[in-house]
């Protein structure tokens, strides 16, 4: 049987502090999509309130032949 892997956008919010760390330190997954579409409207509806958003594909890549 083979396994499924759900394919999907995960949208973090970045913190604004002021530090040397790695960005992943410094945020958090507010929401998971099913579409890229999807994630985009999200990180927009955060910029408008100032919030720096960053869309993570979870999921296998590649392909092709």
């Amino acid at each position: 049987m083979e396994e499924a892997h759900d394919d999907r956008f995960v949208v973090y919010v970045r913190s604004r502090r002021d530090t040397h760390d790695p960005p992943e330190d410094s945020e958090w997954p507010v929401v998971t999509c099913s579409s890229y579409e999807e994630a985009c409207r999200i990180r927009e509806a955060h910029r408008r309130h100032a919030r720096e958003c960053v869309i993570r594909y979870v999921g296998e890549s590649g392909g092709g032949d």
